[in-house]
């Protein structure tokens, strides 16, 4: 009996205590041999963590740039593929119509009015396009479709053209009606808003402009000549030749335009893509650093959870024996 101690409420508290300081250990533990990463930076630093942190929120702020970056890089590619479909049909109508016209062939003339009305509404439909429910064309107003119905429109210069006197009356409706302020296209047409979308934000600070809207003097350009080429049978005045030369050369010259804005957004393209580049890099870095300071060996957490997990499981067999013994087995 001298080799057996009194298992006192005392000593049972305390193994218990033991037990449970050694779970809380093997929890961490467990998680940092996953993580690879300290669970308590504070204590891993002693105390002095403000380096931690700056890079921790360094880490965060390349990854939020690279978020939005990848957005404006996705709504750049939109914006052009766009703007890429709109001359397609355009250059073939204005070459067409212009052959079309000096050989004064009347029928052909009409068959390209028809192929012009079609484009206009495939073009419509190209600058009401929308990205994440965002209006591409619509400038700084993005919540709807940037142009009205086409038909809309194709109504609007059939009126004109049937109320034009001669071709240089028609030529200058057709301008005040797409390019002045009290104009049709301005105050019917058009619903986005006067000003450009928000430029992208390369790096604090700094941003680019990638964006294009239907009010653009390239585009409204562009869907004036057709509309020129679209309204041919409308004009009631004896020669039309000249309306449909002015849509072809008019509709030609803007799809060269376009070209030029396409050029110019694709620069901005590429600084978006140098940036998201530059911010990987910064992430790639920043991460290593802050592994460096807040890192865990997971080898190593792993040897460590080996050995707690032992020590849980004598500590779990040990507090079983003490809860059975009794009265009668301390005096037996």
């Amino acid at each position: 009996m001298s080799g057996i101690s009194v298992p006192t409420i005392l000593s049972f508290s305390r193994l218990s205590s033991i037990v449970s300081d050694i779970k809380i250990r093997a929890d961490v533990t467990r998680t940092e041999a996953t993580t690879g990463r300290r669970e308590d930076i504070t204590a891993a630093m002693s105390g002095d963590i403000g380096g931690a942190h700056v890079l921790n929120k360094a880490i965060n702020d390349a990854k939020s740039f690279q978020s939005l970056l990848a957005l404006g890089q996705n709504r750049s590619q939109r914006t052009q593929s766009a703007l890429a479909l709109l001359g397609v049909d355009a250059v073939r109508i204005g070459t067409e119509t212009l052959g079309a016209s000096g050989r004064n062939d009347l029928q052909a003339l009409e068959t390209l009015a028809f192929d012009a009305r079609g484009t206009i509404s495939s073009i419509f439909s190209a600058l009401n396009t929308a990205e994440g429910g965002r209006a591409l064309f619509g400038g700084d107003i993005t919540d709807r479709p940037p142009l009205a119905a086409p038909e809309q429109l194709l109504a609007d210069i059939d009126a004109i053209m049937a109320g034009a006197t001669d071709t240089a009356d028609a030529q200058a409706q057709l301008d005040f009606y797409f390019n002045d302020p009290a104009g049709g296209y301005a105050t019917t047409i058009y619903q986005g808003g006067l000003n450009k979308a928000p430029a992208v934000e390369t790096s604090p600070g700094i941003r680019v402009d990638v964006s294009a809207t239907a009010a653009d003097q390239p585009i409204k350009d562009l869907i004036r000549g057709l509309a020129a080429i679209a309204t041919h049978g409308s004009a009631t005045f004896a020669d039309k030749s000249g309306i449909v030369d002015y849509g072809a050369t008019t509709a030609l010259r803007a799809d060269t335009s376009i070209t030029d804005l396409r050029a110019v957004i694709g620069v901005g393209q590429a600084r978006i893509g140098a940036a998201i580049s530059r911010h990987e890099a910064e992430e790639t870095i920043l991460t290593s650093l802050f592994n460096e300071m807040t890192g865990r060996d997971q080898f190593e957490a792993a040897s460590e959870l080996q050995l707690l997990e032992s020590q849980l499981e004598a500590s779990y067999l040990l507090t079983a024996r003490l809860a059975r013994l009794t009265i009668a087995d301390f005096i037996r």
